[in-house]
């Protein structure tokens, strides 16, 4: 009984129709143009990292999370469980249910905005594209200070993502209708993607096997997905058609809804988050433009080295070959990243994570590979301000930045300047529009 009582205070659950509820009434008075502003735009970007609290069984966290999540007085039962095995597997399915479990939140508190749009401004709410929150994970593509995550396994976990979402998908759209013609397209699209996921778990240093894997993805196939933009305005299309029948408010907030998700989420769980150390790409820009070791990068003139190499450098074209024979782990990242893109998920934009990052040098470097692989329009570089010197050089730091022509016009192209404080597990990532 204490146990439950101080668990009930801790976190205060209210049951699901009373928040939604909430969240209706705290819209009632507002206009339709401050509605749209405000739910349009996500209010948290919830990113899910790899620290379980491996101290309990999956079965007692499963167990506390209920009895945390019901709004009644529920007795917390003594369960014991198997403890499995810590591996980075288990650490991605873990990280997975949980943003399965926020995906579900959310498309509730779409399906409740839509309803309160749809009744508040009949002839307004097919244009409200409602993006509440979004949610990323960097489990699987953090590969600064770990020795168990290979490029394969990253490649290997977007694939098994990409596959877990369009499952997901394809039973919402079947929840709305069991015939529905997009059932075609998505059915096989999952298949594809979880047996080019499978592919991926082999072991690929041997050069044979990864080319079968490598060819079976980059390989043209009916059955590939890259972009969901068509399904959305197919959807968003339906959506505004059935409304105009009898009763078919319902069946169009459901479609819209599942719209929201995929604009949301895209072809994957989430946003990924890759993260490499300052060292890192230090040492990978000196390959390529020091090799000598002349030029101190803490200094004006590294600057003035990379301003012009960034405006002069033609993007190349990359392969998986290229990821196999790569001994840069800074570069393997720009690389893995631009085989997702090309290759599994073309519209959901990368995080770029630079640990320990206190010279703007070593940001302008990643711009650098960015530009060079020719991903730049959809990877956001970030900073990590983990020291309190790097912290109260903060506003020198992007000071610097922003006095370069080269990357304020990147910043322009993503509408965004990204940045991190604390340390990395910390999870306080913040992006500031344009």
């Amino acid at each position: 009984m204490l146990f439950r009582s101080r668990l009930r205070r801790m976190v205060a659950p209210v049951g699901q129709d009373a928040n939604v509820a909430r969240i209706v009434q705290s819209c009632a008075t507002e206009d339709y143009a401050r509605f749209a502003a405000r739910w349009e735009n996500p209010q948290l970007h919830a990113v899910f990292t790899a620290h379980p609290t491996f101290l309990l069984t999956p079965d007692q966290t499963d167990e506390v999370a209920r009895a945390a999540s019901d709004a009644r007085e529920v007795a917390v039962d003594c369960v014991l469980g198997e403890r499995p095995a810590i591996s980075l597997d288990h650490e991605h399915r873990r990280a997975m249910r949980a943003i399965g479990h926020a995906q579900d939140a959310r498309d509730t508190i779409v399906g409740a905005l839509l309803t309160q749009a749809r009744d508040s401004w009949p002839d307004k709410w097919h244009d409200l594209a409602p993006l509440p929150f979004r949610f990323a994970s960097w489990v699987g593509y953090d590969m600064d200070g770990r020795t168990d995550i290979t490029w394969s396994n990253s490649i290997g976990f977007r694939l098994a993502e990409k596959a877990e979402r369009l499952h997901r998908y394809t039973q919402s759209l079947r929840d709305i209708d069991p015939d529905h013609p997009l059932l075609r397209e998505l059915g096989p699209a999952t298949a594809y993607a979880r047996e080019r996921a499978q592919d991926f778990t082999a072991d690929l240093s041997d050069p044979a096997a990864l080319s079968v894997a490598a060819n079976r993805l980059t390989a043209p196939d009916p059955r590939r997905l890259l972009t969901l933009t068509e399904y959305i305005d197919r959807l968003e299309a339906e959506a505004k058609e059935v409304e105009t029948k009898e009763a078919g408010g319902p069946r169009a907030v459901q479609l819209k809804t599942l719209a929201a998700a995929m604009r949301a989420d895209g072809l994957g769980m989430g946003w990924i988050h890759f993260r490499v150390n300052a060292k890192q790409l230090n040492n990978a820009i000196r390959r390529k433009l020091d090799p000598n070791g002349q030029i101190d990068l803490s200094s004006k003139g590294a600057i003035v080295h990379l301003r012009k190499a960034i405006e002069n450098v033609k993007p190349h074209r990359s392969n998986f070959a290229a990821l196999a024979i790569e001994s840069s782990t800074a570069i393997r990242q720009f690389l893995a990243m631009a085989q997702i893109l090309a290759h599994i998920d073309a519209d959901a934009p990368i995080r770029m994570l630079i640990a320990e990052c206190e010279e703007p040098s070593t940001l302008l470097s990643a711009l650098y590979f960015a530009r060079l692989f020719g991903i730049e329009d959809k990877v956001d570089i970030s900073p990590l301000f983990e020291t309190e010197s790097a912290l109260e050089h903060g506003g020198r730091f992007f000071d610097e930045l922003l006095a370069e022509d080269i990357y304020r016009n990147y910043a322009r192209k993503r509408g965004r300047v990204a940045i991190q404080t604390g340390f990395s597990d910390a999870g306080d990532r913040k992006s500031t529009r344009l």
